[in-house]
């Protein structure tokens, strides 16, 4: 968030039109994964419960990498639980929420991120949630989970959208050219450029 108003930049001005689009790409590009991966995670028990099994596996395999997947601990759709726990599912639908919202709060052509003790009080809720089930104090719900898993995911979109927006900007043929020890670079013809 601005510090200031002086420190707000407008989505639209007298900026190059370019550098807008490029922005307004990579927002996009984030925003559509985010869809699609929300959309993967509550496809898979609907595929399961059609009888698609080998789509179902596909997807619940590639979301095991990420989450524990217990049964118990995820929301179910048709009798099959989501491809994800229940944390997990608000941290989806979170990130989604905050990506799509992102150009509401921000202009998408910022590149900086805001301050880390942000991404520290959204962190926190989902820490108290677990720490407190853990050690017995407090019995964690879906709803517990899903609400403070959604929370961070949206603060976390407010870091990915500038990182992403910040690759556009990279020169990646000069970024990865390679160098001489002198810091002279190849000619175009020595690394088969065109």
């Amino acid at each position: 968030m601005p510090a200031s108003i002086s420190d707000y930049i407008p989505q639209c001005g007298p900026s190059s039109t370019g550098a807008l689009r490029k922005s307004l790409v990579a927002w996009g590009v984030v925003v559509v994964v985010a869809l699609v991966l929300l959309a993967l995670v509550t496809i898979a028990p609907l595929m399961l419960a059609q009888g698609y099994f080998a789509v179902s596996h596909v997807i619940y395999s590639a979301f095991r990498a990420v989450c524990h997947q217990m049964p118990g601990r995820s929301l179910h759709v048709e009798n099959h639980p989501l491809a994800v726990c229940a944390r997990c599912f608000g941290l989806y639908a979170g990130f989604a929420v905050g990506a799509s919202i992102y150009p509401l709060l921000r202009s998408v052509r910022r590149k900086d991120t805001p301050a880390r003790m942000w991404l520290l009080i959204g962190v926190l809720p989902t820490a108290t949630d677990f720490a407190l089930g853990i050690i017995g104090v407090w019995e964690n719900t879906h709803l517990s989970r899903s609400l403070t898993g959604a929370l961070f995911g949206v603060v976390v979109a407010f870091y990915v959208v500038p990182g992403v927006v910040d690759l556009t900007y990279t020169n990646w043929r000069n970024a990865l050219r390679p160098r001489f020890f002198s810091g002279e670079r190849l000619s175009s013809t020595a690394t088969g450029d065109f």
